[in-house]
């Protein structure tokens, strides 16, 4: 396999159903979840980034039921999997049919839950992910498990990341099986979501919004030399592919590639000044979207070199017609 950077001698460094009128149904929502004292020892930031994630709020009666499938779900002597479409189609699920009974025979009486309203809490709990019965959890104990959190964590921090980065192991302590195991159950809870990106699965929270070009430039953006190469083109965007190479320090076929994947992506497009001189224009609305999602690498400076640049062409341009 060849090596991208020089040598040298000297050392470098789903279904959208909305829920039926409910008298039971609150306009006025509170957290899902209590803080605890373990909690409150969190940093506020930590603190912040769980509340986000319990945004997706429940009705009093959806939170009630989910309390009540926390114990049913871990009953094993039932088939775990179903799908709920109608009432009468919960006979066909031991497990969800013995959650509906013991909602019935919980709820009813004491709140006043109507049939119709417990079978919509349990549909709206399974649609939104609340429920996953082939993992006899619920999000609200995934949520509450420190080393799923920590994963999710990991993966808000190093979106676009692949099962076989170094980065895992050094900082989850975690090998590639127990890693995937792991991913598997945040995807199922709807939690983190994958996306092949080349030859591998890639991951992101499911709070970003699918973009595939976002998505694949922030694959390519983990790859600390695109941003080098976008930086050079910003200070000069009359720059040649070989002039990219020397001051980078990499070989030219390396930048010529990359180059390439980014004009797929519309993130570069190539033009002609008045001179007849190519030029490489940095689409910057996408940088601009992308920032407004991401926060590395930071684009700053390069849309400021991009600005900058056209700034000063705008000046000299005004200056030569004023002398002519």
């Amino acid at each position: 396999m060849s090596q991208e950077k020089k040598r040298d001698t000297k050392d470098k460094e789903e279904k959208n159903d909305s829920l039926e009128e409910s008298s039971f149904r609150r306009n006025d929502f509170t957290p899902l979840v209590k803080i605890d004292k373990k909690e409150s020892a969190k940093s506020p930031a930590e603190v912040s980034h769980k509340k986000s994630i319990l945004d997706e709020e429940l009705t009093e009666i959806e939170n009630d039921v989910l309390e009540i499938a926390k114990d049913i779900l871990k009953l094993k002597r039932y088939d775990a999997e179903f799908e709920v479409e109608s009432e009468a189609h919960i006979q066909k699920y031991p497990i969800i049919e013995k959650l509906y009974a013991k909602c019935i025979a919980k709820l009813s009486f004491k709140k006043g839950y109507s049939k119709a309203d417990i079978f919509l809490a349990i549909r709206s709990l399974e649609e939104k992910n609340w429920i996953v019965t082939n993992e006899r959890r619920t999000k609200l104990e995934i949520l509450e498990n420190e080393k799923l959190m920590k994963i999710y964590d990991f993966i808000g921090k190093n979106s676009g990341i692949h099962a076989r980065d170094e980065k895992i192991e050094k900082e989850l302590n975690l090998t590639r099986t127990p890693f995937l195991k792991h991913i598997m159950t945040l995807e199922r809870f709807n939690l983190i979501r994958s996306k092949k990106i080349g030859k591998s699965l890639h991951y992101f929270l499911s709070e970003i919004p699918e973009d595939d070009k976002l998505d694949k430039l922030k694959v390519m953006f983990l790859n600390p030399l695109i941003p080098k190469i976008l930086e050079e083109i910003s200070k000069d965007n009359t720059i040649s592919i070989s002039k990219i190479g020397d001051n980078i320090d990499y070989y030219s076929g390396t930048v010529q590639y990359h180059v390439k994947k980014l004009k797929k992506l519309d993130l570069l497009k190539i033009s002609k000044d008045k001179e007849g001189r190519k030029t490489h224009i940095i689409n910057k609305s996408i940088i601009k979207k992308y920032k407004n999602i991401y926060k590395e690498p930071d684009f700053s400076k390069i849309l400021l070199l991009c600005i900058s640049l056209i700034f000063g062409l705008f000046n000299m341009r005004f200056f030569l017609s004023i002398i002519i």
